[in-house]
């Protein structure tokens, strides 16, 4: 069975009073491919006039989406023209992204907050715990959160912060972890 036979099988299933609220919303019935728009992206106000495809009439207007995609293009490149005459340095960015990060810290859930503690360690944000202890309120090993630090810290493409072990420690540690075992 093809989708415009189902289709027909269901308009002709729907009540008389459920046709006329989907007729009334602009829903094309006799397109089976219509989604029905909703109401934001149809056409409002004016004189009838005909369609593009000259098949029909439809209102003058304007689409409400359209003229708000153009205000806020308007607006966005208005924005990036200040933003391209700013310089910041590199404590202006770290306090940015630590504004940022803070919002997670206003999260129920501990997990979200351990990630936003180990992003602002890689970031090399200070005032932080040191991983043992977070790692200790978190029921982790300090290599687990190590781990993590490190993760993000590679991700972002960043030199290890102060709170962090060099690479060379690192890879020096993981050589004599291997041997032990």
């Amino acid at each position: 069975m093809t989708l415009e036979n189902e289709y027909r099988k269901w308009w002709k299933k729907l009540t008389k009073r459920e046709k006329e609220v989907l007729k009334a919303t602009g829903f094309d019935y006799k397109n089976c491919a219509d989604d029905g728009v909703p109401l934001a992206h149809r056409y409002f106000g004016g004189e009838p006039v005909q369609d593009e495809d000259m098949t029909g009439n439809k209102p003058l207007g304007y689409d409400i989406n359209f003229n708000q995609f153009r205000k806020w293009l308007s607006d966005k490149n208005q924005t990036e023209d200040k933003i391209k005459k700013l310089t910041f340095s590199f404590d202006d960015v770290l306090e940015i992204l630590n504004r940022v990060i803070a919002i997670l810290d206003d999260s129920n859930e501990k997990a979200v907050k351990l990630h936003a503690t180990c992003i602002k360690i890689a970031l090399g944000i200070p005032n932080q715990p040191n991983m043992t202890a977070l790692a200790k309120d978190h029921n982790l090993t300090r290599a687990a959160v190590s781990l993590r630090v490190k993760t993000i810290q590679k991700n972002l493409g960043l030199a290890p912060s102060m709170y962090m072990k060099s690479e060379y420690a690192c890879n020096k540690l993981s050589k004599a972890r291997r041997k032990k075992l």
